[in-house]
């Protein structure tokens, strides 16, 4: 079986390196950009089978990546998991209206990521 692809995007090298750390141990292929503009053109080159994305990044945020990504037909399915420092009901819904499937606040406990993956 192969394992599932995950592009994390997010502009603090800490925190996406954790997240590859933390995945990559529980057996998932990880790639990560820096940027929104990266990520996208990440996506280009090769589809991952699911995204981990930062909400608040210079230049192109998550919610325009996320909006971008669902408003193209070849990755208008891509399962998106938004990652942000700022939890209120505001916010997920924001990123939910842009066409995250989950979010996800920054203090989460890096041991339940791989769980939540599995559940995107």
């Amino acid at each position: 079986m192969d394992k599932r692809r995950i592009l994390v995007v997010d502009d603090s090298p800490l925190v996406a390196e954790s997240i590859k750390a933390k995945l990559e141990a529980s057996s998932y292929e990880v790639n990560v950009a820096y940027s929104g503009e990266e990520a996208l053109d990440k996506i280009k080159e090769s589809p991952p089978d699911l995204m981990i994305l930062d909400v608040y990044m210079p230049g192109i945020d998550g919610f325009e990546v996320c909006r971008r990504l669902r408003d193209n037909p070849d990755t208008h399915s891509l399962p998106v998991v938004m990652l942000s420092s700022r939890g209120n009901i505001k916010e997920k819904l924001a990123g939910f209206r842009a066409g995250a499937d989950d979010y996800l606040v920054k203090e989460f406990d890096l041991a339940d990521l791989p769980y939540r993956v599995k559940l995107v």
